[in-house]
């Protein structure tokens, strides 16, 4: 035939030759096929046998057989083609299609037809010659046909016959196997022995495959599919023989059960339309893996329908691309109706599309959920259904689009994009909802990000510890909420975290999942805890020098994300491991420092929880020597178990030799060591949260009786939680109160020793300053808040050594400073640093009496810190070193804010947004901050920094009545000779108008407290330092002024109109300096030492005049007063008029008459509740 064929075909192709037409090779190909006759299917038997029998060769007969290689191969290319393109059109609408093409496209064969449809030509003899092999049972001559077409690129099991011979092969190959696999078989097995006493375990070689079936399998490939009994069968056979391998660490036998799962058993699912049990089969073979296997064969599964068309090597499954269609479309219109009212329905059929292609439907989820971020809780409710497979092979896509390496910045290259952040967001709703999600997979690609530098997937982490254990980490915090840090974690949990209506034990549940998935880890079953901490440790600190942008706003963000992240995740650690674990988990002090290279403040950081068990260290005495106390043990928890001696040794190794001449191991061990809650009791926070929850209790109380049982099991519910909760409130607070009482108790015995025996006294501010506040102070706001309470704590305590004014010196002279090399986050905690300390200033500066009771009598005021028996620093000097501070802050800050670098400008911002109801607290100072900050909001092209300044500006306005004149923030000012002048023209007009109201009133001589008004700020003047010299100064102005208050102590003075011109001309004082002449709404007023008196202020004159003053007074005063009082010069002697701002309650000894109303700016700040005192700001 194939003679016959050739001859004829050679005569016309002689004839077309003599013609001359040109296509005729296009043609041939065509007649070559129409003489040859179908073949019969016993001619193929019978070559199949003698190719067995070895009569005739399979290579000699090859040759003859019909097509040709290159033509089956150029046929099978253009058969492919076609169908892949059909494939593409499943599900699509032709928007150009005419009416009349209705019936002509109604006619049209189906795209999923075509495509699924394997071509059938009956007259391939090479196709033939295979089934011949099969026919007969000569696995060997098929197995060596397939060979030859595959290495063509031909895929000849997809041919249904093939498929169903190799199949019954198959089955008949796995018999003895599936017999101890298959649960009937074994019980079967059982009773033909007679019971169970003959029911030993199977040995290895029993239970593997053998070798041939996998040979078979390979050649069937995932087109085992078309027999889903086989498939089961195969499934349960490979499981038993991954189970005997890994029993016999036989790793060629799991090898080869991992390749026949990834080569046909689990793409072979893509065929079985939504065949769940087959999925649960599939699965229970997939679980034995690890999660780097199954993610490798999920990988090799997507590429067998994803391959790019080009070598006709390349086997490509129109099949499979057909069904990854169907899929897709299906989910799409799902997508396009679910919605939260419809997730049951829509839910089950997004389920069924997945059971088969769950690649398929879990890459267009994430596609869809990277642009819509709205569908994240819809979707999220809807894989309910989903199976155990499904919820794998979503973790894979995940991860998998995490890693695409696309790019993760926005164009303008400083922010994250939006597909990150909605993948990220997805992460944390997923791991938070399903427990069948991988997390330990996830984790290992973050830590394998963080070992390539790449810290912007940290976004992941933080929503997964966010939503599982229900802890958010906010940044911009209230004052409330900051001062809730300090308390436990009740009350942590209460004020701060945003997903209170989480169940407590869904947030246990959620802590102990994210606790194990990184005990498990991954590789090798490594834990994950340790290296993911050091790894976002070690990236804080390197992210400045490895990142690749230039932009400064870009590194400082990526760094506060990294801190931030850092900070949540040892929140999370020392909330899901006890103390034990936790001691027995983390590596030591000394090898976080110098094995991981870590700074000392994160290490501490990180070790903190453990240093909280710390034991007292005993003191030296006759019977027990320091080496004796150091060499008593400091730690013992967790395995962990360390003297003292080798604590301090760690520590001191920790910072250059020299730094130990300034400071002392043991002061800088409990500095860092200690937290917010060890020193301070939040009570106004626990007492806040208490009421409300009886507030909460009462309006439960005060409810209906509703109809419906299940709203008053709820309500009833919610009464027992909140009463539980204030029961924990309360223990809390006795427990943190007695805990505060005993960490001060050991710091009142230790604080002797932290500066006593250091050869350089006079760096030991700056250098505690150096390597303790200012590192500490931009961690987080309650460290910031921290390091003011921990330094005034040494204050009060009275520690040694410790020069508490060269301390805010210096702190307030540098602190402006810092700005610019802080990032966005780090300005807010510096600023809230800054706001403690200045606010501690302004109680001190605002209550002579307080300040006399908690600076004088402590070593940290002397003149000169290292002889106990120098002067203290006087009030009057106190109050012109505040003065002069302010005068600093503000002058840093104007530098700052006339700058052009944007992150200069943003942070002094953000500080000052900070520290507002302090500063700035004198009217001129304000003035000039308001007119920098309208020029940036009016000039300013960055709109980011435009409404910062708007922001800014409003908070100000809000301030601006509580300004303060220069005078009246610092009285002891020198007189202006301009303001002088004007205030005897003034006095002159009192005394008149006085007369003429009925009688005169002389004046008293002591009210010389008017400080001049600068016309700029003069903050490079030399700054007043407490010594011999001003001392005698002060010594001399004191007697001055005590002659002055004795010559005009009797003397009374009417000022009528007194009220406006004091406070126009800053502070003109009454005689004697007992009078305020600010004191607003009252008509007289009691004087100490003096009378109480009081004027009629009528007389057009006399309005007249107060209507001028009134106009100088900067709107800090705008009610007219209906009449004065007279203050007279009392007993007190020395003091000076003040104006109505000024702050001091009264007191003896410095005039009297003090007024202690609470300042009308409104500064709860200044209310201070710890150590027994509760001060408010006066004026």
């Amino acid at each position: 035939e194939a003679a016959a064929g050739d001859a004829k075909d050679g005569g016309r192709r002689k004839t077309a030759d003599d013609k001359g037409d040109k296509p005729v090779r296009a043609k041939r190909r065509e007649d070559e096929a129409e003489p040859i006759p179908e073949t019969p299917a016993s001619l193929y038997a019978l070559a199949a046998k003698l190719v067995g029998a070895g009569v005739v060769e399979l290579d000699a007969l090859y040759a003859h057989l019909s097509p040709t290689d290159d033509a089956a191969v150029e046929r099978h290319v253009a058969s492919v083609e076609t169908r892949l393109n059909a494939a593409k059109r499943i599900g699509a609408v032709n928007l150009l299609a005419k009416a009349d093409d209705s019936k002509a496209e109604s006619s049209a064969p189906d795209p999923y037809t075509v495509a699924i449809t394997p071509p059938n030509d009956p007259r391939d003899q090479k196709l033939g010659l295979l089934r011949g092999f099969l026919a007969v049972g000569d696995v060997e001559g098929a197995t060596a046909m397939i060979g030859r077409l595959k290495n063509l690129g031909l895929d000849p099991a997809e041919d249904p016959e093939v498929q169903r011979a190799l199949c019954e092969t198959l089955k008949a190959t796995i018999a003895e196997c599936y017999g101890l696999a298959a649960p009937a078989g074994a019980k079967a097995a059982v009773e033909a022995r007679g019971g169970t006493a003959g029911m030993e375990a199977p040995d290895a070689k029993g239970a593997l495959m053998p070798d041939e079936a996998f040979e078979r399998l390979r050649l069937l490939g995932p087109y085992v599919a078309s027999d889903v009994v086989l498939h089961t069968r195969l499934v349960r056979c490979v499981r038993q023989h991954m189970m005997a391998a890994s029993l016999a660490g036989d790793k060629e036998a799991a090898a080869k059960g991992e390749e026949a799962m990834g080569s046909s058993l689990v793409p072979a699912l893509g065929l079985l339309h939504a065949n769940p049990g087959a999925v649960f089969e599939t699965w229970s073979v997939l679980e034995l893996l690890p999660v780097t296997t199954r993610f490798r064969l999920y990988s090799e599964w997507k590429s067998s329908f994803e391959r790019d068309p080009g070598s006709a090597l390349e086997t490509r499954r129109p099949q499979f691309a057909a069904a990854k269609r169907v899929a897709e479309q299906d989910t799409m219109k799902v997508m396009r109706r679910l919605s939260k009212e419809n997730v049951k329905e829509f839910g089950r059929k997004l389920a069924k599309s997945a059971h088969g292609n769950p690649l398929a439907v879990m890459s267009s989820i994430a596609v869809q959920i990277e642009a819509y971020t709205n569908m994240i809780a819809p979707v999220c409710d809807a894989f309910k259904y989903l199976t155990p497979l499904g919820y794998d092979v979503l973790t894979f896509v995940i991860i998998e689009k995490l890693a695409e390496g696309r790019e993760k910045l926005k164009d303008d290259g400083q922010n994250v994009s939006l597909w990150l952040s909605a993948l990220a967001t997805f992460c944390g709703h997923l791991a938070k909802k399903y427990s069948a999600i991988e997390l330990s997979a996830l984790l290992q690609y973050l830590v394998n990000t963080l070992k390539d530098n790449q810290s912007l997937d940290l976004l992941v982490l933080k929503e997964l510890i966010t939503r599982m254990t229900g802890k958010e980490s906010l940044e911009d915090m209230s004052d409330a909420q900051v001062e809730a840090m300090a308390g436990g974690e009740t009350l942590r949990s209460e004020a701060i975290n945003f997903n209170n209506d989480m169940a407590p034990k869904a947030r246990a549940r959620g802590v102990a999942r994210l606790k194990e998935a990184l005990q498990k880890g991954t590789l090798g079953g490594d834990p994950l805890t340790v290296p993911l901490l050091v790894l976002i440790a070690q990236t804080r600190q390197a992210i400045i020098f490895k990142t690749d942008s230039k932009h400064l706003k870009l590194v400082s963000q990526l760094y506060d994300g990294c801190q931030e992240t850092f900070f949540h995740y040892c929140d999370f650690l020392e909330q899901a491991f006890d103390d034990q674990e936790y001691a027995a988990t983390v590596p030591s002090l000394k090898a976080l420092v110098h094995d991981y290279g870590l700074d000392p403040g994160v290490a501490f950081h990180i070790y903190r929880p453990v240093l909280r068990h710390l034991k007292p260290r005993p003191t030296p005495s006759k019977d027990k020597s320091i080496d004796e106390c150091n060499e008593s043990v400091a730690l013992d928890i967790g395995g962990v178990k360390m003297t003292w001696k080798e604590l301090l040794e760690t520590v001191r190794g920790m910072l250059p030799e020299e730094t130990w001449a300034d400071i002392s191991p043991e002061l800088y061990l409990a500095f860092w060591s200690l937290t917010l809650y060890d020193l301070y009791v939040p009570r106004a926070r626990y007492e806040a949260e208490v009421d409300k929850c009886r507030a909460a209790l009462n309006v439960l109380d005060n409810q209906r009786d509703s109809g419906t049982r299940d709203e008053e099991a709820k309500r009833k519910k919610e009464k027992d939680r909140l009463k539980d909760l204030i029961d924990k409130l309360q223990k809390e607070l006795d427990a943190q109160e007695r805990a505060v009482a005993a960490r001060t108790k050991r710091l009142m015995i230790e604080k002797d020793q932290y500066l006593v025996d250091l050869p350089n006294h006079g760096n030991t501010v700056g250098r505690l300053v150096e390597q303790c506040v200012f590192p500490r102070c931009v961690f987080s706001h309650a460290d910031a808040m921290y390091c003011a309470r921990f330094m005034e704590r040494l204050h009060l305590l009275d520690t040694p050594y410790f020069a508490t004014v060269q301390h805010y010196n210096l702190t307030l002279t540098v602190v402006a400073q810092l700005v610019f090399s802080c990032t966005e986050y780090e300005a807010g905690r510096l600023g809230k640093f800054l706001n403690e300390t200045l606010t501690q200033l302004s109680v001190w500066k605002g209550d002579e009496a307080t300040y006399e009771k908690e600076c004088t009598a402590v070593s940290g005021f002397n003149m000169k810190f290292a002889d106990p028996s120098s002067k203290k620093v006087s009030y009057e000097e106190f109050v012109k070193l505040v003065y002069k501070w302010h005068l600093r802050i503000a002058k840093s800050f104007l530098s700052c804010l006339e700058g052009d670098n944007y992150l200069e400008i943003r942070n002094s911002l953000m500080v000052l947004t900070k520290v507002v109801k302090v500063f700035p607290a004198i009217s001129r100072i304000g003035a000039h901050i308001l007119r920098k900050v309208e020029k940036i909001k009016e000039n300013d092209e960055r709109g980011d920094l435009k409404t910062m300044a708007a922001r800014y500006l409003a908070m100000l306005q809000r301030e601006k009545p509580g300004w303060k004149a220069d005078n009246l923030f610092n009285p002891y000012l020198p007189p202006d000779p301009k303001e002088k002048e004007k205030e005897e023209r003034e006095r002159k007009a009192k005394e008149e108008a006085a007369s003429k109201g009925g009688g005169g009133s002389k004046r008293g001589r002591g009210g010389d407290g008017k400080g001049g008004k600068d016309a700029s700020l003069n903050a490079d003047a030399q700054e007043f330092t407490p010594g011999k010299a001003n001392a005698k100064k002060e010594e001399k102005k004191k007697d001055e002024r005590s002659d002055r208050n004795v010559r005009g102590g009797s003397s009374k003075t009417s000022d009528a109109s007194n009220k406006k011109d004091d406070v126009g001309s800053k502070g003109s004082g009454g005689g004697g300096g007992g009078g305020r002449g600010g004191d607003r709404d009252r008509n007289t007023r009691d004087v100490r030492g003096g009378s109480k008196e009081t004027v009629d202020t009528k007389g057009a004159d006399n309005k007249r005049r107060r209507d001028d003053d009134r106009g100088e007074d900067n709107g800090d005063n705008k009610r007219p007063r209906k009449s004065e009082d007279v203050s007279r010069g009392g007993g007190g002697g020395g003091g000076r008029g003040r104006g109505r701002d000024e702050e001091p309650p009264p007191r003896g000894g410095r005039g009297g008459g003090r007024d202690t109303s609470r300042d009308r700016s409104g500064h709860q700040d200044d209310r201070r509740t710890g150590g027994g005192r509760n001060v408010r700001g006066g004026g």
